[in-house]
């Protein structure tokens, strides 16, 4: 029904006048009496007539005009949407460029806001988390010189004699690797699902991403300064290990490679567990160096090509490949 217009009430209020000033003229007309009483009922009769006409048209406007009211309020309402979803974009795209600018910061203090910023913000923002865990990666792909052995399980004399770096810019990037597995942990009450995280050539310290679950996973030509642990997750698409360097101990029990991994080119500094891992697609090890202990011992595998390997001691379970 289209909205009430004032020129079509006159209209039709002109139409009901002209029907019942016609309707009165041919009662008197072809009323066969002249007498008084005869014509008080033609009267009577248009009159009637007219005012049936005229409630019927009151009904008419009456509905006309709840249905315009109902129009108006439903673009009202539409108008007022729109205008909300305007300002929370708008307030969502202020508070990730002002957290933006904080990773730029040449304090370390700022720097973490912005991480802790854009937490929050992906917390109340679903959409928004897969683009925050983007710059999460990219921040940790930016340049840096880390301890070479990592931090953990070392004494404060040993740290003394670590070369100069930036231990300011390590906190913040510590930080950002705990949210990472915090978000991805699937046990985690902050659970993020279904995201990606690209780290190729990133500096990884003592890097921690077990009991995660991962849609795409990319540590091509990255390397873990420390030890790497990355027990019981899942990726649900291939993970990327192309060229990575492991300077300490790494640990990948349990975890499921649902489309397989590339691990081609890496390098294992120290030893290395796959063991009970899981792999769907194609498991591949070609040109990779193992300078201490591998184990593969309790895997299932669709396809594991372990040719070209380079093995500084004796595997202690290489695995067949199996059918998973």
């Amino acid at each position: 029904m289209p909205v009430l217009r004032w020129r079509w009430i006159a209209v039709v209020a002109a139409a009901v006048a002209v029907v019942t000033g016609a309707l009165l003229w041919l009662f008197l007309t072809w009323s066969g009496r002249p007498d008084a009483p005869v014509r008080i009922d033609a009267v009577k009769t248009a009159f009637g007539v007219g005012a049936g006409a005229g409630g019927v048209f009151a009904l008419w406007l009456a509905t006309r005009r709840q249905r315009t009211m109902e129009l108006q309020l439903a673009e009202t309402t539409r108008v007022a949407g729109v205008t909300e979803r305007d300002l929370e974009e708008r307030r969502v795209t202020e508070l990730y460029t002002k957290a933006v600018e904080q990773l730029g910061n040449d304090k370390a203090p700022v720097r973490l806001g912005g991480l802790y910023a854009l937490e929050r913000l992906g917390q109340d923002n679903p959409k928004q988390r897969q683009t925050i865990v983007n710059v999460l990666c990219a921040y940790l792909r930016m340049p840096f010189a880390g301890p070479p052995d990592g931090l953990r399980g070392r004494s404060a004399a040993e740290l003394s004699k670590t070369p100069e770096y930036d231990d300011a810019e390590l906190q913040v990037r510590l930080a950002a690797q705990e949210l990472l597995k915090t978000h991805l942990g699937h046990d985690e009450p902050g659970y993020w699902p279904g995201l990606a995280i690209d780290l190729q050539r990133a500096v990884l310290v003592d890097f921690r991403l077990s009991g995660c679950t991962v849609a795409a996973a990319d540590f091509s030509r990255a390397t873990f300064l420390g030890a790497v642990h990355i027990r019981g997750t899942t990726f649900t698409r291939q993970a990327g290990f192309y060229g990575t360097e492991f300077t300490s101990t790494a640990n990948f029990d349990r975890t499921a490679f649902a489309e397989g991994a590339f691990f081609s080119w890496a390098h294992f500094a120290k030893e290395v567990r796959f063991t009970r891992t899981r792999s769907g697609g194609r498991f591949q090890f070609s040109h990779t160096a193992f300078d201490a202990e591998v184990l593969f011992d309790g895997g299932e595998h669709a396809d594991i090509d372990l040719g070209d390997a380079r093995f500084g001691a004796t595997p202690a379970a290489v695995p067949a490949t199996d059918e998973v």
